[in-house]
């Protein structure tokens, strides 16, 4: 075990392919944004240059460097290419620098993708809280955070 993250994605409801694949490339773009910005103010990644060129291939690949990575995160380049094997996937981040960079995609996704991806964690909301920010501050966009709190789930 490990502190982990999980999505499911759930393919869009019928007639919404298109528009759900133009807002899973613009969250690939929009997270593309986080792992730059977040190289360029803190290093410490790998395994991201290959898969993150805007314009290039549009998927992500991104894990920490060295001692600071875990297990690698990556989604694939198509809304589409996701739902096969079930759809499900996880990341066990060990709570390492780059769960940031983790957490801030997955708010992205949730916000773009909205009922086509659901979002879980081991950690808390208030755990998210710092990567949702950085999604907030990178992307520019009213995300919220897609783990409730402990009260709204009382």
């Amino acid at each position: 075990m490990g502190y982990t993250h999980y999505w499911q994605f759930k393919a869009a409801p019928r007639g919404q392919a298109n528009a759900i694949e133009t807002e899973y490339q613009r969250a690939m773009q929009d997270c593309q944004r986080v792992i730059r910005q977040y190289y360029k103010e803190n290093g410490g990644l790998s395994g991201y240059s290959a898969h993150t060129a805007i314009g290039a291939y549009g998927g992500l690949n991104v894990n920490g460097k060295g001692e600071e990575g875990h297990e690698t995160f990556a989604m694939r380049e198509h809304f589409s290419q996701n739902l096969e094997d079930s759809g499900f996937g996880f990341c066990k981040t060990a709570r390492k620098p780059y769960d940031l960079v983790v957490t801030a995609c997955l708010a992205i996704l949730k916000h773009r993708l909205g009922a086509c991806i659901e979002v879980s964690s081991d950690g808390d909301a208030q755990e998210w809280r710092d990567g949702v920010a950085y999604a907030r501050k990178v992307a520019r966009l009213a995300i919220q955070n897609p783990i409730p709190s402990r009260l709204e789930s009382a």
